[in-house]
C-alpha cells in the first residue's frame, strides 16, 4: 500500500488511500493522534483520473490537507485549544501562494529582463531566456530554503521531522519491524518526496515556458499561470514513474538531482521524532486494514 506525508509542527501527516492521520507530540511529551476518512477527488470522476490532471488536483488536495494539519499540529504542540477555520486556512493558503507567485514567477521574468538590461541588449531567444529565468527560479528556491533553515531554530526541527516521515515510511516499505531502532540505517531521502517533485516542476517548467515566448512581462508572467497546471501534472506524472522504476539505472540518475534537494529539507531526526512518525503511519495503515476486514466480511456474508 503506498503511503505518502509530511512534516508538520512537532509531527507528522500520514497519508494512505482512504485515510490521514497525524500524530504531534504535545508540551507534557506525550503523541496526540488524530485521524479521519479522505477521499480523493480523482475517485469522483474518470476526468479527474487521466495523466496531469489528477496530479495538479492531488497537489491542490495535498495543500490544503497539509495546511489543514499544520494549523492543527501547531495549536496541540503549542497547547491551544482553538483550530483555524476554513476561511482562515484558505487566507492563509492565498497569502501563500501569493507569496510563491512573486518569488518564483514574477522576480525571475523581472530578474532575466534586467539581466538583459545590464548587458545592454534583451535577451530574445526564448530557449535561452527560459534558462536563465529557470537557473533564477531555482536560485530563489534555494536561497529561501537555506534562509529559513538558517534563521529558525522551529524551522530545523520541521526539516527533521519531515526525515522522520522519510525514514518511517522506508521502514514500512521494507517491511522491518516499526520501531525507531529499525530507521537508522535508512536515509532521509525519498524519491517520492516533495522536495524532489518541486524540483521538477521548476525544472519543467523551463521546457514548457520556452513554448511562451518572451513577450513583454506581463504577459509572460500571466501565461506561466495559466500553464502552471500542466507544468505541476507533468512534474507528478514523473514523480508517480520514478517511484515505479526507481532500480532502473536511468531513473536512478534523472532522481538523484532531487535527492540530493532533500539534503537542503530534511535533517537527521532523533528516536523520539521517528516515534512519532511512526505512529501516525501505523494508525493511517490499521485503519485501512480494518477497513478492508469490513469489506471482506461484507462480501462473505454475500456469498454466504
Amino acid at each position: 500500500m503506498r503511503v505518502g506525508g509530511q512534516a508538520v509542527m512537532e509531527g507528522v501527516l500520514m497519508r494512505s488511500p482512504n485515510f490521514w492521520g497525524i500524530a504531534v507530540r504535545n508540551p507534557n511529551g506525550e503523541v496526540e493522534l488524530e485521524s479521519d476518512s479522505f477521499t480523493s477527488v480523482t475517485k469522483k470522476s474518470r476526468l479527474f483520473r487521466l495523466p496531469i490532471v489528477r496530479g495538479f488536483l492531488s497537489l491542490g488536495e495535498t495543500l490544503f490537507l497539509g495546511m489543514r494539519a499544520l494549523t492543527r499540529s501547531t495549536n496541540i504542540a503549542l497547547g491551544e485549544e482553538q483550530d483555524l477555520s476554513k476561511k482562515e486556512i484558505a487566507l492563509t493558503m492565498l497569502v501563500g501562494l501569493g507569496l510563491a507567485f512573486l518569488l518564483f514567477l514574477v522576480a525571475p521574468v523581472l530578474g532575466t529582463k534586467g539581466i538583459g538590461a545590464l548587458l545592454g541588449q534583451a535577451i530574445e531567444n526564448p530557449v535561452l531566456f527560459n534558462v536563465v529565468e529557470g537557473v533564477i527560479r531555482i536560485g530563489v528556491f534555494i536561497g529561501y530554503i537555506l534562509v529559513i533553515s538558517a534563521f529558525s531554530r522551529d524551522i530545523k526541527r520541521f526539516f527533521a521531522y519531515h526525515g522522520a516521515e522519510h525514514k518511517a515510511i522506508k521502514v514500512y516499505e521494507s517491511g522491518d519491524e516499526m520501531v525507531p531502532e529499525s530507521s537508522h540505517r535508512f536515509d532521509t531521502s525519498h524519491v517520492r518526496c516533495g522536495t524532489s517533485f518541486v524540483l521538477y516542476v521548476l525544472v519543467l517548467s523551463i521546457l514548457v515556458f520556452a513554448l511562451l515566448g518572451t513577450h513583454g512581462w506581463l504577459f509572460m508572467v500571466l501565461s506561466r499561470v495559466l500553464v502552471i497546471p500542466l507544468v505541476a501534472g507533468l512534474g507528478f506524472e514523473f514523480i508517480m514513474w520514478s517511484a515505479r522504476h526507481q532500480d532502473n539505472a536511468v531513473v536512478r540518475v534523472l532522481v538523484w538531482p532531487g535527492l540530493m534537494m532533500q539534503r537542503l529539507t530534511t535533517r537527521e531526526p532523533s528516536d523520539d521524532m521517528v516515534e512519532v512518525a511512526m505512529a501516525s503511519l501505523q494508525k493511517v495503515v490499521g485503519l485501512e486494514e480494518a477497513s478492508q476486514a469490513k469489506a471482506d466480511e461484507a462480501t462473505n456474508k454475500l456469498v454466504i
